[in-house]
């Protein structure tokens, strides 16, 4: 099987020829793989690993830090381990009304270079290619601070439903435009919002059935009209959401963290013949600060609960960061086989 291949059959929830799976990681580890392997790029590790996966899109042809197409305003802070962005200044904490949100400049999808995607798509043929980016809940979190936001879904639905629906028919049009000049060979559209905590989700199924399951559909649709599956990135305790996920038509699930209702096992029986899982080895405990056997171990236990009868992805339950060990790295990818 091609890597394509390969990724293509886990997401139908087929037996592959070996185990598919992939990589992220912030750009200090990155940086140190490629140092304690002599590369000069970020392909050669993926190649060392033999990851499945690439990305494509389309770059925005603007500047994009500080302040990103949406208008939010970010700083990089050193946490001792690596870099982490994080938002200084929310554009929509200063307005309050339904007329002003309407005024507010929304990106163009006209703004993205989508005459890069099929090139990107050219150079790796035999992988599965992935796309997307923050989700619409995701992305209102950076743009209003989430105290202001969650107000407005209890207590000004208007203004919710409008900034939401506002940035999805962004995300429709942009990522059909970028399914369209992939001519067929993307396979995966991937967006990000986290609805859970360590210990449950951040608001109840009622208020997440009004805000995100109808646009949920709506992108799940268009990933499916273009041959492509849908993958729902959420971190944290997301266990009761799963059920409405599965009914949108989401074909997989990650990053899939050790909290509160996720133990894989658990997952699997219930939801195995429905969904594929991608991720699962703990970068919370384990990975950070276990042992090679540990990780060794733990990563087994994934695979065995996860990957049983096929449907499962294998990566860490969230890109590995600044303080995980590259021997750690190298133990859960030697797993595969």
């Amino acid at each position: 099987m091609t890597a394509k291949e390969r990724v293509r059959a886990a997401l139908r929830r087929e037996k592959t020829d070996r185990l598919p799976a992939n990589f992220e990681c912030v750009g200090i580890v990155m940086e140190n793989l490629q140092k304690r392997y002599g590369y000069r790029e970020a392909e050669q590790v993926l190649q060392r690993f033999d990851i499945d996966y690439r990305s494509v899109g389309a770059p925005f042809k603007g500047p994009v830090f500080p302040v990103d197409p949406w208008g939010t305003h970010w700083k990089q802070v050193w946490t001792g381990k690596e870099h982490h962005s994080t938002v200084v200044h929310y554009p929509l904490d200063s307005i309050d009304t339904l007329e002003e949100l309407k005024a507010y400049p929304w990106p163009n999808p006209d703004d993205y270079d989508y005459d890069q995607v099929k090139r990107q798509c050219d150079k790796f043929p035999d992988k599965a290619l992935v796309m997307g980016h923050e989700g619409p809940f995701q992305v209102a979190c950076f743009l209003r601070s989430m105290e202001k936001l969650f107000v407005d879904m209890a207590l000004e639905p208007e203004y919710a439903h409008y900034l939401y629906d506002r940035m999805v028919a962004f995300e429709l049009e942009h990522y059909e435009r970028i399914l369209q000049a992939g001519q067929g060979q993307i396979d995966v559209l991937r967006t990000h919002d986290d609805y859970g905590t360590q210990i449950g989700m951040l608001f109840g199924i009622p208020m997440w059935r009004e805000y995100f399951e109808a646009n949920t559909r709506k992108l799940v649709d268009l990933a499916h009209r273009y041959g492509a599956s849908f993958q729902q990135h959420s971190c944290g305790a997301v266990a009761p959401v799963i059920p409405y996920l599965i009914d949108c038509g989401v074909d997989s699930l990650e990053p899939i963290q050790k909290v509160a209702g996720m133990e894989t096992e658990v997952l699997k029986a219930a939801y195995g013949d429905r969904l594929t899982f991608h991720g699962g080895v703990d970068t919370q405990g384990v990975l950070p600060h276990g042992t090679v056997d540990e990780v060794r171990q733990e990563t087994r236990r994934v695979i065995d609960s996860l990957g049983k009868g096929g449907g499962y992805i294998l990566m860490a339950s969230q890109g590995f960061e600044g303080d995980v060990p590259l021997e750690n790295i190298e133990a859960l990818y030697q797993m595969r086989d």
